[in-house]
């Protein structure tokens, strides 16, 4: 369960959640954003630093452009190899279908198709293609409610902004929300009228959040209204581990040839 914090929403205000770039390395909380264009054995060298100082909840690549999308890939293979956390890759532009299976394919997790989602058009029009088209390419290779979409929520267009989140969970697809927000009181009912509906959206799909929860609290002023205690804490790591075991077997059987699961049964 989220509430909002209005205190955090008038610091974001004034101090807006940065863009992160393929060429970027940095930690924010629990979750680690790693630049697809890096140098691959110079980062993971820093990651495992990094992780060993303080536990990691989620991995974010973000790719760069086509012209190094293969580096991009290299890296998110062998951060999959290297550790046992939960790795999404960020996208900010559209890839065909087969492109997005690869990713899938080499270890990713969870999809982020940040900016893939057109501003006040909706599925099923004649001039979506491009975009939406990205939606349902992302949402065909990976699991369900395993895609998200960010939504920017800047205390405009609120009507606009929930019939997109309808839109983006009626594909199975998750609304992240990212604060862009002026900070006038003239604006802030509306911005929390979006985060309210969001909130009220996903518990309404019954989309599992919690995989999300590091990013949500990253982007936006919704946080947890209680927190959990140190046994909580310790069931959820437990939870955590299984769900990505759990994963990686789906992706198995997913991505391989039915011989192949087969023969790895010794059936």
């Amino acid at each position: 369960m989220f509430i909002i914090d209005h205190h955090k929403m008038r610091t974001m205000a004034a101090v807006p959640p940065r863009s992160i770039t393929a060429a970027d390395l940095c930690r924010e909380g629990r979750a680690f954003f790693v630049g697809g264009t890096l140098p691959v054995r110079e980062t993971l060298e820093t990651m495992f630093e990094s992780d060993c100082a303080a536990s990691t909840d989620i991995f974010v690549v973000t790719m760069g452009g086509h012209e190094s999308f293969r580096h991009g890939l290299e890296m998110v293979k062998l951060i999959k190899k290297n550790f046992s956390t939960r790795l999404m890759v960020r996208l900010d532009y559209p890839v065909q279908e087969q492109l997005c299976g690869q990713i899938y394919a080499a270890g990713a997790d969870m999809a982020d198709i940040a900016g893939a989602v057109p501003e006040g058009k909706r599925p099923g029009h004649a001039d979506d293609d491009s975009q939406w088209a990205f939606c349902r390419a992302a949402r065909s290779a990976f699991p369900r409610w395993s895609v998200a979409s960010t939504l920017t929520i800047d205390g405009h267009s609120s009507k606009q902004q929930m019939r997109l989140a309808d839109d983006l969970l009626q594909m199975g697809i998750v609304p992240l929300p990212r604060l862009r927000w002026d900070g006038t009181a003239e604006t802030e009912k509306e911005g929390c009228a979006v985060l309210n509906y969001l909130v009220k959206a996903w518990r309404q799909h019954k989309v599992p959040i919690k995989p999300f929860t590091p990013l949500i609290g990253i982007a936006s002023p919704l946080v947890q209204a209680e927190k959990p205690g140190a046994l909580r804490t310790l069931f959820d790591r437990l939870h955590d581990r299984r769900q990505l075991a759990a994963s990686d077997l789906l992706r198995h059987l997913r991505v391989s040839p039915p011989t192949d699961s087969l023969d790895s049964a010794e059936l």
